[in-house]
């Protein structure tokens, strides 16, 4: 295990702990951000793709409440939850559906919350859905968050996930790779870049970043000096990503009167493609989902103009009215089922029909 890296039996030394926090704050390249911007810049001058509104072709198959959560601490003290919010989820070996799902507790902030994870069979996951759940990653320190977790696409032991260090005098984001045994964390790792010259650097704020496929990375870095996030895509070994290659794809950035985009989930629709869920925030500060194919070489294929999954205030009023940010999509026959946070306070589980995505993806070649 590298500096990067962090043993979670070491999880109760707070000393090493708190170094090893120290570590990855002196690792942070803030003059990074200034190639991102200029590949942002230009990638936004070269699309003259543009997003349209509508309903979305999402309907709502569940729905999780934080009622309907029952979780118990590590020291079988069960915890009140009051939020149960973008969840992601995969496919076990034994197919069962394994949810990793963001809580929070009473009395908590939505800046500090935490994973749990439950297993259920696929066919419970419709209507009212009740689950036990435990947590397997916690806040250590006062002024962190764990947040947003999304699950490997080729690995069911392997999760990813963004911890927020709201710490004076600046805050950082990163996002970190877990490694789990037998569903026991084991070890996790924060997702770092190298440049030319084999230096290992992080961003001061990325997340919504995940395997697109086995070899390429979905990256959202967000460029505080310029307030814009921007979809960026390059490849990746292990939890190291090729910072040169990365490339910010043009129909992917924010256009006109949308503040940014980022990444939601990714799965394997065939042999050869890739659907990424990625959202664009407008100027109201409302999400929409939007889907697009690529191949195994990260290749843009196909996008759809409009959402597939838009808000609908009467399907839920919550805390953050006007969200919907999903963290997880399988496939599962022929119909891609979404977990979705929904105005950061509950869970629905979205079902899209495969052959009615296709009809929405308009392809840019042939």
């Amino acid at each position: 295990m590298d500096d990067f890296g962090f043993d979670l039996d070491n999880l109760y030394n707070l000393k090493m702990y708190e170094d090893y926090i120290d570590f990855l704050f002196s690792k942070i390249n803030d003059v990074a951000d200034n190639l991102l911007t200029e590949k942002l810049r230009k990638a936004r001058s070269k699309s003259s793709f543009a997003r349209k509104p509508g309903p979305g072709i999402a309907d709502v198959y569940g729905y999780i409440i934080p009622a309907d959560i029952a979780v118990e601490s590590l020291a079988d003290i069960p915890v009140q939850i009051s939020i149960v919010t973008n969840p992601s989820i995969n496919l076990s070996s034994e197919g069962f559906a394994l949810l990793y799902l963001r809580l929070a507790s009473i009395g908590s902030e939505f800046s500090k919350t935490f994973i749990a994870l439950s297993k259920a069979p696929l066919e419970k996951l419709k209507g009212r859905i009740r689950l036990k759940a435990r947590p397997i990653l916690y806040c250590i320190a006062p002024y962190e968050s764990i947040e947003d977790p999304r699950a490997s696409i080729a690995d069911e032991n392997e999760l990813y996930f963004v911890k927020a260090l709201y710490r004076s005098p600046r805050s950082s984001v990163f996002t970190f790779k877990l490694l789990m045994e037998n569903d026991k964390p084991i070890t996790v790792e924060a997702l770092h870049f190298v440049d030319e010259r084999g230096d290992r650097f992080l961003l001061r704020d990325f997340r919504d970043t995940f395997p697109l496929t086995n070899r390429f990375m979905v990256v959202r870095p967000y460029l505080r000096n310029y307030r814009i996030g921007g979809i960026f895509i390059g490849p990746f070994e292990g939890s190291s990503i090729h910072f040169q290659e990365l490339e910010a794809i043009p129909e992917l950035q924010p256009t006109m009167g949308e503040e940014k985009t980022g990444g939601n989930a990714s799965t394997r629709l065939s042999s050869n493609e890739f659907l990424l869920l990625y959202h664009c925030v407008d100027s109201h500060g409302i999400y929409y989902t939007y889907a697009a194919l690529f191949d195994d070489n990260a290749e843009l294929l196909a996008l759809t103009e409009e959402p597939v999954i838009a808000p609908r205030p009467e399907v839920y009023s919550g805390r953050r009215p006007g969200t919907v940010f999903a963290c997880g999509a399988v496939k599962v026959g022929g119909d891609i089922l979404v977990t979705a946070g929904k105005d950061d306070e509950i869970t629905i589980v979205y079902k899209i029909v495969e052959e009615e995505l296709f009809e929405k993806l308009k392809f840019l070649k042939g």
